[in-house]
């Protein structure tokens, strides 16, 4: 995030079990005082203009009814990470738990205007995670920018990474005890193929790293005018965007032909809008 997305330095938080192993790094412990400490930073500066990202790496455990990230000292229950949620007034929080056993923190953490990620379906796939390897990589632009916008969105970063999981898993001969989930609807199920036919995607979507990005902006400096233009091709592809999300919403009320016929043209409009943009940014 820091080095491709030039995220600021006083921006990014970052907790681990042992910090003496790198003292380069700018790490705290990951134990649950820290932890608690750190949402208490964030609650007094971000407001609803921020995006809040949280990414859990490491062990979980799913035995009793509150699932759990394995930290120093007491366990990060999926409780006691909702009630630091609710401490914070970013406007959108997006939680990572790329741990073991990490699909039930859908259900304890999700809400409107948030997006959980986890690596596994449910509680019972208890196998160290391959997820968090991939998921890295996918936030890269070169390596998950699906529709060549010069942007990655979270749910192509999702996407890249639930498709090299399961590569992984084909190219290892190995039963695949990790299928990563997603949820930006609020309604604590999640999804497999979110941006598809399944009913979560939308906030993911809009949520993007690289120009443009909402975190790390990389726009070249614009005259007004140009900035007027770029605000109102963005509105236009968001627009169309929500157009594509509708009619996949629509998709068994109406002919096969009639889906495929619409869907081609609003793709179309997409990628003129988007190629307009980046003209314009990549000076």
């Amino acid at each position: 995030l820091q080095e491709e997305h030039k995220i600021p330095q006083d921006r990014l938080f970052l907790l681990v079990p042992d910090p003496t192993i790198d003292p380069a790094l700018p790490a705290k412990k990951s134990n649950l005082t820290t932890i608690e400490q750190t949402f208490g930073t964030l609650s007094q500066r971000l407001t609803d203009s921020d995006l809040l990202f949280v990414i859990l790496i490491g062990h979980g455990s799913a035995t009793g009814w509150d699932p759990k990230l394995n930290i120093p000292g007491p366990d990060l229950t999926s409780s006691k990470l909702n009630e630091l949620l609710n401490t914070v007034k970013a406007g959108r929080i997006v939680l990572v738990n790329g741990s073991s056993s990490s699909g039930p923190f859908i259900d304890a953490i999700s809400a409107p205007n948030r997006v959980v990620i986890t690596a596994t379906k449910s509680g019972g796939q208890r196998i160290a995670t391959v997820f968090p390897e991939h998921f890295r990589a996918a936030l890269s632009v070169e390596n998950s920018d699906l529709d060549k916008d010069g942007r990655v969105s979270l749910l192509e970063a999702f996407t890249y990474t639930r498709l090299k999981t399961a590569e992984w898993y084909e190219d290892q001969g190995r039963l695949v005890t990790e299928h990563p989930m997603l949820d930006d609807n609020g309604d604590r199920k999640g999804s497999r193929d979110p941006g598809g036919e399944d009913p979560d995607g939308t906030l993911a979507r809009s949520i993007t790293f690289g120009e443009r990005a909402g975190l790390g902006e990389t726009v070249p400096d614009l005259s007004p005018e140009e900035s007027k233009k770029l605000a109102e091709l963005e509105a236009r592809s968001q627009g169309i965007q929500g157009q594509i999300d509708v009619l996949k919403l629509e998709k068994h009320t109406i002919t096969e032909d009639d889906y495929n016929s619409r869907l081609e043209n609003l793709l179309i409009s997409l990628a003129r809008v988007n190629r307009e943009i980046r003209m314009l940014t990549s000076r």
